[in-house]
């Protein structure tokens, strides 16, 4: 398969070739991050290979038919936390030439059901929300929809909604041509598991700095006392698993409680589109802070067992508590200080950066809707200017 330079002009020759059909250029605009890997993940399953490394400005051939084109960017969003697509689409494809555009987001639009796609223009352009595909099987999900949509198809995952006011959707473009949603009993739990992949929370694991070297700091603290290593040993394992869901759980709460996470939508009706976004917004902070504190509680817990298998002298352990504590006594003593430990590590969240947390904890294009519509309660809100169209 030959390959077409950057700039569209085919070699000489190939010029008679190209000279004799239009190709067909198709841009496809990817938000940076979890979007950007998936995307080139499906592109490269569907045998598109890039001419250059560069993701931001990649041209490709698929099967000898539309020269694809990828770009790393994110598209305008309004200060009612919207993306008007059907607004902001003709001027960047008309700047790039491209025919047709699809841009992938992993920001979570909804009505009263998920939607994974919207197109306007005459099914020119479409968007694909990531967040819709959920979880498991969503790689192969978003690969058979860039396949349709590379071929010229109309986008096929969900069924067609309809709605006829603005109020109907919560961050997408009211006056898109179509609007296709998930359907099912499942599509709040496929919809929560996209929200919180999307927000990887492996990232607010990383910013939590202070919280997890207070939390170590004081486990290990209190391995050097004895009372602690009569009082692990005496504790049933059903009353620790309860600690360390309690443990959890206090960081949980004070991650979101002092870092203004929860979404409250007092003065809306109970059965608005708006208060059922909030729910899910609710669930998935939830879901996505509860995982990174039990990474900082077991980090917590490797370390102390670490700790006090190094420490501890075993006949001494013995003594103490009168069994053998190897190796069940000393997982238990780092289960116990653990406990502890991440309960005091939720006050040294409190050292880590607010702004620092708040991002972590949602992907770009979240946290971006949350600053311009004022959701952190203790910021009014953002009057950032919407994002300039992508060079």
């Amino acid at each position: 398969m030959s390959e077409v330079p950057e700039n569209g002009v085919p070699a000489e020759d190939h010029a008679d070739e190209y000279a004799e059909e239009h190709v067909t250029v198709v841009g496809v605009m990817v938000d940076r991050g979890l979007p950007e890997k998936r995307v080139i993940n499906a592109l490269a399953k569907l045998g598109i290979r890039p001419d250059d490394s560069d993701i931001t400005d990649e041209s490709l051939r698929f099967s000898g038919h539309p020269r694809v084109q990828v770009r790393t960017a994110s598209l305008p969003m309004r200060l009612d936390g919207s993306v008007r697509l059907a607004d902001t689409t003709p001027d960047i494809m008309r700047s790039y030439g491209w025919d047709r555009m699809i841009y992938v987001t992993d920001l979570p639009l909804t009505t009263r059901r998920p939607v994974i796609s919207q197109t306007v223009h005459r099914g020119t352009v479409t968007m694909l929300c990531l967040p819709a595909f959920g979880l498991l099987r969503a790689s192969e999900a978003l690969r058979q929809e860039l396949s349709r949509l590379l071929r010229g198809k109309p986008a096929g995952a969900g069924i067609r909604e309809k709605f006829t006011e603005s109020e109907d959707i919560e961050g997408g473009d009211a006056d898109a041509d179509v609007t296709r949603v998930i359907e099912g009993r499942g599509r709040g739990i496929r919809l929560l598991l996209g929200m919180i992949a999307g927000n990887q929370p492996e990232q607010l694991f990383k910013v939590l700095t202070g919280c997890l070297a207070i939390a170590v700091a004081t486990g290990a603290y209190g391995i050097f006392y004895g009372s602690m290593w009569q009082m692990s040993h005496t504790v049933s394992v059903p009353r620790m698993a309860v600690i360390s869901l309690f443990a959890v759980g206090a960081l949980s709460f004070w991650l979101i409680y002092h870092n203004g996470l929860w979404n409250r939508w007092p003065d809306r009706e109970s059965d608005s589109v708006a208060t059922w976004r909030a729910r899910m917004d609710n669930r998935a902070t939830l879901g996505t802070v509860a995982i990174a504190a039990v990474m900082i509680y077991s980090t917590v817990f490797l370390s102390l067992l670490v700790l006090s298998v190094v420490i501890v002298d075993t006949n001494y352990f013995r003594s103490q508590v009168h069994d053998d504590p190897f190796p069940w006594g000393y997982a238990k003593l780092a289960w116990m200080t653990a406990s502890l430990g991440t309960m005091a590590g939720a006050i040294g969240s409190s050292f880590d950066s607010d702004d620092a947390i708040r991002e972590a904890t949602y992907n770009r294009r979240e946290h971006l809707r949350r600053q311009i519509t004022g959701l952190y309660e203790d910021k009014p809100p953002s009057r950032l200017r919407p994002q300039q169209r992508p060079r």
